[in-house]
């Protein structure tokens, strides 16, 4: 019988020694499987919606004499910021993935700066003073800075903007707690921050509106008077699957979170304002459906269709809640009025 020749045995035995490159395809199908895990698993460990109704104040921004409503201010967006600022976050990151997060904290963003905004102009300098506090405004341009922004260079991106608000925020407390800044303190400020906050709600609930109404629910005269992007918003719903519902609902739950931990505050710092319009009782209605308002959520919003028994619709339901927020708003307004 004939032998092979040594270079066929010694190739045959190279072959049997290494691994072949068919299976190649199968460490990489096992390493990405092992990727997609772990990015789960980091997803659930960094995902947050930190809506607690009773935050307490952080520590090292409570100033005797100071604004509550600046001190909770301040501690809301630095938790936000310690939480992982999902809205900058880059693709490989899993809660950049994460509509729910995103939104919930833009929504927090958007409160944040429009109540700093209102502070800053109305509340933060004296009756008819056309000179604004500097810290107040370094505050407003900077917590006014683009949420999504991404930079290698802190100053350029959103996470070192925040911080520096919150720091001219901190800044400010404590030269009112000094006696060194102002604070007007006289119901018609107050009031005029309640109309742009009801503003804001109601927008947002037009938005819901056109998450959860169909294109026949409109007549072509009102769909030519739409905007372009209330068009695009509108369209048959989507159940559980429907990818506009999870941001719509939690960038309204962020905005109401955000406003409810804001107006609390704000009740102590306009205690005696408050009082002396006899509107306790409203001001405590309004805190109290707040709350209900801002803590509702579902880790699946769904938007399903009227008559729909087996999907629920969770954005009609924060709707009627929205509803609410805008009544009470409105009776306090009027009482703060007059």
């Amino acid at each position: 019988m004939a032998t092979l020749p040594n270079w066929f045995s010694r190739s045959a035995q190279n072959t049997e020694s290494h691994p072949s490159w068919t299976r190649w395809p199968a460490l990489v199908v096992g390493a990405l499987a092992i990727l997609g895990v772990l990015s789960v698993v980091i997803f659930f460990l960094t995902y947050r919606i930190d809506d607690d109704p009773d935050l307490k104040p952080e520590s090292r921004f409570v100033v005797t004499n100071g604004s509550m409503a600046i001190t909770m201010t301040a501690t809301l967006m630095d938790r936000a910021l310690s939480d992982g600022w999902a809205p900058s976050r880059l693709w490989y990151h899993p809660t950049a993935h994460s509509s729910n997060m995103k939104s919930f904290q833009l929504g927090e963003q958007y409160a944040v700066s429009r109540f700093v905004s209102d502070f800053t102009e109305r509340m933060g300098n004296d009756q008819g003073s056309g000179d604004l506090d500097p810290d107040l405004m370094k505050a407003r341009g900077t917590l006014n800075y683009d949420p999504t922004a991404w930079s290698l260079i802190t100053s350029a991106n959103a996470v070192g903007q925040y911080r520096q608000g919150i720091a001219s925020l901190n800044a400010y407390n404590t030269r009112l707690g000094t006696g060194q800044a102002r604070i007007n303190n006289l119901p018609v400020a107050l009031s005029g921050f309640l109309a742009d906050v009801n503003s804001d709600l109601q927008s947002q609930s037009r938005i819901i509106e056109l998450t959860v109404m169909e294109p026949t629910d409109f007549t072509a005269a009102e769909k030519t008077e739409m905007t372009d992007a209330d068009r695009a918003r509108l369209h048959t719903n989507g159940g559980y699957l429907d990818p506009r519902a999870a941001a719509t609902f939690y960038a309204s739950t962020g905005r109401l979170y955000a406003y409810y931990i804001i107006l609390k505050a704000l009740g102590q710092d306009y205690h005696d304002a408050i009082d002396a319009k006899h509107a306790d009782g409203q001001w405590e209605d309004l805190i109290s459906t707040l709350r209900i308002a801002a803590t509702y959520k579902k880790f699946f919003p769904a938007n399903g269709a009227r008559g729909d028994y087996f999907t629920p619709n969770d954005l009609v339901w924060q709707g009627y809640l929205l509803s609410r927020v805008d009544n009470d708003l409105t009776v306090l307004i009027v009482a703060m009025r007059t």
